[in-house]
């Protein structure tokens, strides 16, 4: 089965990048795309997908979460961080 891509959103410095790998374990996600931009090319497919950008959800429709949902499904999963 392929999943669908997830946009995690949070701004600079709060720890996107560190957890990447535990938020993509977590959400089932193989790949991660970091610091993506609006209107930049993105893998709409399996991919754990980074921005600080918050206004501009388009492609993801409702497949984005910001950074805190993303580790409160972490510490419910019991992925380790």
């Amino acid at each position: 089965m392929t999943t669908k891509s997830v946009l995690v959103y949070g701004p600079q410095g709060c720890g996107k990048t560190t957890k990447a790998a535990v938020i993509a374990k977590a959400l089932g996600l193989s790949k991660i795309q970091d610091n993506w931009e609006p209107g930049t090319p993105v893998d709409l497919l399996n991919t754990l997908v980074l921005t600080s950008n918050c206004k501009s959800h388009l492609p993801f429709q409702r497949r984005i979460m910001s950074f805190d949902q993303a580790m409160l499904v972490v510490h419910q999963q019991g992925t380790a961080a």
